[in-house]
């Protein structure tokens, strides 16, 4: 396949649909990487007839389980050979204590330990070509997420979600710098307040929530169109955390090579426990 091969985790609906269709739209060939087959594969059908684009399929993908993710890359790998386009989407908030398929919070579990497992998994597969992207989900409430690596799996909900946001921004940090990660271009962006499921608890203070956050709504197709920009663009920086199509200056207490470092090997040792467990190469 000519066109550019993209990756997009959590499209089968919200965000990650919207940012689906808008790359079929462009002509690359689109992968839909979700947990839900069912759902997927109707995104898929939707969003190949709405681009007029044949080259949109759909796969299962649970980022938080090391042994989906495993059998993610080998079958892509086996299928497309190659990937140009990774927008790591994919997550979760959760008010409860829900652990992933590998045991861990479902939020730091999911939103971050997932992604640093997939991208890193996905790397060998980029060719470090102009077209070679990586795009990961960030917020601004990253700058709630101060956290402690011994404590990892003991945050809940809104400050484990926000830790896992800023675990993602200093991934991105540490990965655009990294030499395998050469001639890729990696960049976070936060897409602004969406409204879509990830927002809402299914308990009573949802009217709450939704009261104070309506008037900074923007809808999912509103959101996706940073995300496609920095997918598609001629020319994007790199190591950047972007919004609204800008880059926006991380403080440095928040970029700090230290925890950079901290994280990721911590990230790295979880890595390489589960593949050792797991038995996957």
């Amino acid at each position: 396949m000519d066109s550019p091969i993209a990756i997009v985790t959590g499209a089968n609906r919200g965000i990650g649909k919207e940012t689906a269709l808008g790359l079929a739209r462009l002509g690359y060939t689109v992968v839909l990487a979700c947990r839900n087959s069912v759902e997927a594969d109707r995104a898929a059908a939707e969003i190949s007839e709405a681009a007029h684009n044949p080259k949109v399929f759909a796969m299962r993908l649970d980022v938080g389980s090391c042994a989906s993710i495993f059998a993610f890359v080998r079958e892509f790998q086996a299928r497309f050979g190659r990937v140009n386009i990774l927008v790591n989407n994919a997550g979760v908030s959760k008010n409860t204590a829900e652990k992933t398929a590998d045991g861990f919070e479902m939020n730091v579990g999911t939103n971050f330990l997932g992604t640093y497992a997939l991208t890193m998994s996905l790397l060998p597969l980029f060719r470090g070509g102009p077209r070679d992207r990586i795009v990961s989900l960030t917020s601004n409430i990253y700058k709630m997420g101060r956290f402690k690596i011994g404590r990892l799996g003991s945050y809940r909900w809104v400050k484990a979600y926000a830790a896992s946001k800023y675990m993602i921004l200093l991934f991105t940090l540490w990965l655009s710098g990294r030499e395998e990660a050469k001639g890729i271009r990696v960049n976070a962006v936060h897409p602004g307040i969406v409204r879509t499921s990830i927002m809402y608890t299914h308990k009573w203070y949802d009217a709450i929530i939704k009261a104070i956050l309506l008037p900074f709504f923007i809808d999912p197709a509103q959101g996706a169109k940073g995300i496609i920009e920095l997918a598609s663009a001629e020319r994007v920086e790199n190591g950047k955390l972007y919004s609204k199509g800008r880059v926006v200056k991380v403080p440095g207490r928040f970029g700090r090579a230290s925890a950079q470092e901290e994280l990721m090997g911590y990230s790295a040792d979880y890595l390489a426990g589960k593949r050792k467990e797991i038995g996957d190469k």
